[in-house]
């Protein structure tokens, strides 16, 4: 198994913070402050439930730009995981919704964090967005000419999404770590909290036996025994927050109970 040098232990939970409305986005509140320290409660709400790392990302600046983001986009987001980097101490993550991968790689050697996660790097996806190009050649570039290491999670037929044509999900997994450069690949649901597809993570790995998979959505404590075997990486955003609710903060009871599972679980893997 090829290891990812972001996460300490296999499998490693990592706990989303959804960003409020950042600066120029259409849901903008007018407080960066505020933003700051929603983002700074849920981040460290996470690490007392115990997650092993985090993952920012601008989930409340909908509807996003399908490529580049603005600059106050990377300012701000800049700004928000500096901020989080000295609150906490695990490992951070970092996606710039929709795609813009060259931007989560210039925040993530800006601030310190260790990876970054790619919604479209091979291929081409209809999102609501509309055409996404993936971006593998900004992103391996940017890559090569930053500072400090980073690691790319590229997701395969990413949620919220579908191909252009038809698409053999193995053949698209392949591509994005062989010829896309991902190091690790995030297998979905179709939206935000749907659960992922046993049968595409059976397929990816069977194909790709040495290559770490990571959940892109859907994850709970209920459908966590069928989803742990096949993971290694259990990205968490919506399971996390109070009545699992997407737009409510962090609930750490949610986070502590799901902590104490996955060793447990483990065991029997």
């Amino acid at each position: 198994m090829m290891k990812l040098a972001s996460f300490p232990r296999d499998p490693s939970v990592v706990g989303m913070v959804h960003l409020k409305a950042l600066p120029g986005s259409p849901g903008w509140g007018g407080s960066l402050h505020k933003v700051i320290d929603a983002a700074l409660y849920d981040a460290t709400t996470l690490v007392e439930g115990g997650v092993d790392a985090i993952i920012i990302e601008n989930f409340w600046d909908s509807p996003f730009p399908r490529g580049a983001s603005e600059p106050i986009t990377i300012a701000s987001m800049t700004v928000c995981v500096q901020e989080i980097r000295r609150a906490v101490s695990v490992p951070l993550g970092v996606n710039v919704l929709r795609n813009d991968g060259v931007g989560a790689m210039s925040v993530a050697v800006a601030t310190g964090a260790q990876f970054i996660r790619v919604n479209v790097l091979s291929y081409a996806m209809v999102t609501d967005q509309g055409i996404i190009q993936g971006c593998a050649s900004e992103v391996a570039r940017a890559r090569r000419a930053a500072t400090r290491p980073v690691e790319v999670l590229g997701d395969v037929m990413v949620k919220h999404a579908v191909p252009m044509g038809p698409m053999d999900i193995v053949t698209a997994a392949r591509d994005t770590i062989l010829r896309g450069g991902a190091d690790a690949l995030v297998i979905s649901g179709t939206e935000t909290g749907a659960p992922i597809d046993v049968k595409d993570l059976e397929k990816v790995r069977a194909a790709l036996p040495e290559v770490p998979l990571v959940s892109g959505s859907g994850v709970t404590l209920e459908n966590l025994p069928k989803m742990l075997p096949w993971l290694n990486v259990i990205v968490v955003g919506t399971y996390f927050k109070e009545h699992g609710q997407v737009e409510r903060p962090v609930d750490r009871g949610r986070v502590a109970a799901f902590m104490d599972a996955v060793p447990k679980l483990s065991q029997g893997v």
